[in-house]
């Protein structure tokens, strides 16, 4: 079953990141913001999608039985999630940037951390 409230606090936070995500992408690469606009909201979406995957990824458990397992969980599957959607967004990218790159691998386990202490569910 869907935690509905691990997936809005997940999708709004990778919303949040995409933002800075977009400031910083658009400091570096040519050209103004206007000039690289469906890039740059490109790079937004997929944090946005990043962030609406890992609110869905809830029931992925690598680490079982232990007090601590949902943290240890949530930063691996960040991390993981995080890859994936750099790596994606990488090999499309015209910039090659390895700084965006970075960043996504270090969204996904600060959106995951987040929707993981703010979305529990009501017993």
């Amino acid at each position: 079953m869907v935690n509905y409230k691990r997936f809005l606090i997940s999708t709004l936070t990778g919303a949040v990141l995409g933002v800075a995500c977009i400031i910083g992408v658009g400091q570096r690469i040519p050209g103004t913001y206007a000039d690289n606009i469906v890039y740059l909201m490109g790079v937004w979406a997929m944090r946005v999608l990043l962030g609406m995957i890992i609110g869905l990824a809830e029931g992925i458990v690598f680490i079982k039985g232990e007090q601590w397992q949902k943290w240890v969980n949530a930063g691996i599957r960040g991390t993981l999630f995080g890859l994936v959607f750099s790596v994606t967004l990488l090999l499309i990218d015209p910039f090659f940037s390895f700084a965006t790159f970075g960043a996504g691998i270090a969204y996904g386990p600060i959106t995951d951390l987040i929707s993981t202490g703010l979305g529990k569910k009501k017993e």
